[in-house]
C-alpha cells in the first residue's frame, strides 16, 4: 500500500533525497531495526526531506491537526541521539521523520516496533521527555500507517 501511494504522491514531493553517504548515517547512528530496507527505499527515491504535509484535525486520528515538516537524515540522527524526546523513545522502536512546521516543539515518529513495511505515524510530545521511562500512554496516534497519512495528507 505505501508504495502505490507514494507513486501516486512523488510528483509532488519537491523536497531532497537522502544519498548514500545519508543512509550511511543513519544505518551507522541508528539501531537497524530503525532502519529497514524499505524505509532506506523510501528515503533515497523521493524527494521528502523538507516537505511539509498537513493533516486537518478531522484527518487526524489525535484530533489535533499536523503539519509534518519531513526532517533530513542528518536531523533525524540528530533527533534521535541527541535531543528529547528522540534520547527517550528511540530505544523504545520510534525513529524520528518528522518535526512540527507550527513550533510546538514536538515532533512526530514512525512506531517501528512491529517492523511493519507500513507502520503508524505518532506524535510524541516533548513535555513528558527527560523525567524517567517515557510514558507510552502520552503518545499519540496520528495516522494508522504512514500510507494513511501520505494519502490525506496535504502539501
Amino acid at each position: 500500500m505505501l508504495d502505490f501511494v507514494v507513486k501516486e504522491i512523488t510528483q509532488k514531493l519537491h523536497g531532497s533525497a537522502a544519498t548514500e553517504e545519508d543512509i550511511h548515517l543513519l544505518r551507522l547512528c541508528l539501531q537497524a531495526n530503525l532502519v529497514p530496507d524499505w524505509f532506506v527505499g523510501l528515503l533515497r527515491e523521493n524527494g521528502l526531506a523538507g516537505v511539509c504535509f498537513s493533516l486537518s484535525a478531522n484527518e487526524d486520528q489525535s484530533k489535533l491537526g499536523a503539519e509534518v515538516l519531513w526532517l533530513t537524515p542528518t536531523q533525524i540522527v540528530s533527533e534521535a541521539t541527541e535531543c528529547q524526546p528522540g534520547i527517550s523513545v528511540v530505544p523504545l522502536g520510534y525513529i524520528p521523520v518528522g518535526a512540527c512546521d507550527e513550533g510546538s516543539g514536538d515532533y512526530y515518529y514512525l512506531d517501528m516496533r512491529e517492523a511493519s513495511h507500513d507502520p503508524p505515524l505518532v506524535r510524541v510530545p516533548h513535555d513528558y521527555a527527560g523525567r524517567g521511562p517515557y510514558p507510552r500512554d502520552r503518545v499519540e496516534l496520528v495516522a494508522e500507517s504512514l500510507s494513511n497519512f501520505l494519502g490525506k495528507a496535504n502539501f
